[in-house]
């Protein structure tokens, strides 16, 4: 049996929950081990809502980001990860939601995958085609390898088919004057900012995108007054201390805005928490999040 029918188990097999939470009722009526009981009853509980509720919901949480020398809005989402535990269904609603927000642009900052298959694709990601405003994207390390399969390439075609930009390496300057910047993969060895200090390119207010955070940390302050970044998941289950070991970040990058001193000054990051699960198909205390960002010059 391979990893993905492994998840698809677990994920298929965690409906057993409520047959078991009759059970323990029926036990209850029994008056016998209460205390016992008592506590199982709230571990089916607990897990019932990180499992099946907190997962589909969708916060939009509003931030104002001052200091960015840009006037616009964003909608900021990452690591969608469609394929095992989430689909097509749920990214419309997502798309849904992030059009009644009146942004001026739509900020994907990878990972938009999770072990689906390659001809899913174009089927999985057709709600983006919907989105009412200019929709900026960069690439994960669940799209490119590692883990998982390398979907680079039906990827990139799929997104293309549906109006998406895919900005990696590369500088566009959007309707609104507003210029924007991507990076690669850092653990696919895509994230050179080189191009950003080009003689060509002209010096002005870039705001960059970036699946992992830990790609700011070998920026210049220079190259971009503002990354926005996903890959953390918050932490995804995020229990008080704990969370904070499984966080997949070597410099203490979390959630929200973060200020880091690197070699040659400092960068400001804003990292969003996600809107899909990996490992275990549940979240808890950090639901998936549209940060909608209110940048000011």
């Amino acid at each position: 049996m391979d990893k993905v029918m492994l998840k698809q188990l677990l994920f298929h097999g965690s409906w057993l929950v409520f047959p078991a939470i009759v059970w323990l009722l029926w036990r209850w009526r029994k008056g016998r081990q209460r205390v016992v009981l008592a506590a199982l009853l709230l571990g089916c509980s607990v897990f019932t809502w990180a499992r099946f509720i907190e997962p589909q919901l969708i916060l939009v949480d509003h931030t104002e980001l001052a200091g960015t020398g840009v006037d616009t809005r964003v909608a900021l989402i990452s690591d969608v990860h469609l394929g095992v535990y989430k689909g097509s269904g749920y990214l419309k609603r997502v798309v849904k939601r992030i059009n009644v927000l009146d942004v001026d642009a739509v900020v994907i900052a990878g990972d938009l995958t999770y072990e689906p298959q390659p001809h899913e694709l174009h089927d999985l990601f057709a709600a983006l085609a919907q989105l009412n405003a200019p929709t900026y994207v960069v690439l994960g390390n669940h799209d490119q390898q590692p883990p998982g399969r390398d979907l680079d390439k039906p990827l990139r075609l799929a997104l293309n088919a549906h109006g998406m930009q895919i900005i990696e390496g590369r500088l566009v300057t959007d309707a609104h004057g507003v210029r924007w910047a991507g990076l690669g993969d850092m653990w696919a060895g895509k994230d050179d900012p080189g191009f950003l200090r080009h003689p060509d390119v002209q010096p002005g207010p870039t705001i960059l995108i970036a699946h992992n955070p830990d790609s700011a940390m070998q920026l210049q302050p220079s190259d971009a007054t503002l990354v926005l970044a996903g890959h953390t998941h918050g932490g995804q289950i995020r229990i008080p201390w704990l969370y904070r070991k499984v966080i997949p970040s070597n410099h203490g990058f979390d959630r929200g805005e973060q200020l880091m001193a690197t070699s040659s000054g400092h960068v400001r990051v804003f990292t969003t928490r996600g809107i899909g699960e990996i490992g275990l198909p549940m979240r808890l205390f950090n639901p998936p999040t549209i940060d909608v960002l209110q940048l000011r010059p």
